[in-house]
């Protein structure tokens, strides 16, 4: 029996060993001076919530003030972390699975690591920091320069001077960043987003973000900034003028049907769906524009968003729609709709003889007056 009990047991801390090499990967070797406390917080940084990982008791080992804590956690892929003391300061981290991170903080200030190692993404996020902190240093060293000249006779002859200054700082600074997160394709980068217009900077991020997402295709910031720039993409590709992006879906008779096959007519993107009831309601004149300018080279190609195949044929047999139709039935996630920013409907895009795009948006009576002005009666 005793035997048995005594076998059972080394079984027990057999599995809770073997069990624990399992769920922890990851180890976080840190000391904190100026401490708020003996306690140390662990969370995971996602979206809009923290969840709370680890607490730790920070000990001072060495009498001089300064106290260790150890964290062994389990990291399923790269992410950022928090560490803090319970306030509303906290230290950011960024770890990967299998780090072996040893960190220096500072209690009064846990915004700002004092060093770090053994976790490549949080090293990358500090030299970041720092390079980039010192064009804010000149920066801030400009404005105090401007503060002493303002409201004196020199303020708009040295005024304009330092501005000249403080603006090449801050394209230097931006232009580093730049150079810097495309290098490290890192998830150290996103802290810096805001600092990148990316209006402005779409060469940029037509470079970065496909590589983050690449890299991180789980990540919940990676897919926000892809997603952004994908909607910034799409309307720099949907102004008048711009060639209009291809449509490529399946017709109700199953082989696909590309809008590109239709150059060299005007036509009429009409996205719709069966359920839609003013897309339904708008159908009647849609058709009379259709009988009116098809012989002189207009043409319509309709865009579904349905999710059921019957609805979508019985609705165009009701309605008498004799143009081109398509769609993927994935209801608002159509291929279609996502790439033409397609947020409510019926939505219509007109597009000229080339492809290019006339106009977004039109409907009844100002779609009328366009096709009167493009064909003339």
């Amino acid at each position: 029996m005793i035997r048995n009990s005594i076998i059972s047991l080394l079984l027990i801390i057999n599995f809770s060993f073997l069990h624990a090499q399992i769920v922890t990967n990851t180890s976080i070797d840190g000391d904190i001076v100026n401490a708020n406390g003996p306690k140390v917080y662990f969370s995971k940084m996602g979206g809009n919530k923290i969840v709370p990982i680890d607490t730790v008791i920070c000990f001072d080992t060495s009498g001089d003030g300064k106290r260790s804590f150890h964290f062994d956690v389990n990291i399923d892929e790269p992410g950022f972390y928090q560490l803090s003391q319970g306030g509303k300061q906290f230290t950011i981290v960024i770890l990967s699975p299998n780090d072996r991170m040893k960190i220096s903080i500072d209690g009064n200030n846990l915004k700002s690591i004092k060093s770090v190692s053994g976790s490549k993404e949080t090293e990358n996020m500090l030299e970041l920091e720092k390079k980039a902190g010192a064009f804010d240093v000149k920066k801030s060293e400009l404005e105090a320069q401007y503060k002493k000249v303002y409201g004196t006779p020199e303020q708009d002859s040295v005024g304009e001077v330092l501005a000249k200054k403080y603006q090449e700082t801050e394209d230097n600074r931006i232009n580093y960043l730049k150079s810097a997160m495309l290098k490290q394709n890192s998830l150290a980068g996103l802290i810096y987003m805001n600092s990148i217009d990316m209006k402005k900077n779409m060469d940029f991020y037509k470079l970065y973000a496909p590589a983050m997402l690449k890299k991180y295709p789980n990540n919940i910031f990676v897919k926000s900034l892809h997603n952004q720039y994908v909607s910034e993409k799409n309307k720099i590709n949907l102004l008048p003028g711009a060639q209009a992006p291809e449509i490529d879906l399946p017709t109700p008779e199953g082989p696909n049907f590309k809008l590109s096959s239709l150059k060299g007519k005007v036509v009429l993107i009409d996205f719709w769906a069966s359920w839609c009831g003013p897309c339904r309601r708008a159908n009647p004149h849609v058709v009379s524009l259709y009988n009116k300018y098809h012989a002189k080279g207009f043409d319509i190609l309709g865009v579904s968003l349905d999710k059921d195949k019957a609805s979508w044929l019985k609705a165009i047999a009701t309605d008498g729609l004799k143009w081109h139709q398509v769609s993927d039935l994935k209801y608002w996630k159509s291929a279609a709709g996502r790439t033409y920013g397609v947020g409510s409907i019926p939505h219509t895009v007109l597009i000229d003889r080339e492809g290019k795009i006339i106009a977004i948006g039109l409907r009844d009576a100002s779609l009328d007056a366009k096709l009167k002005e493009i064909f003339g009666f």
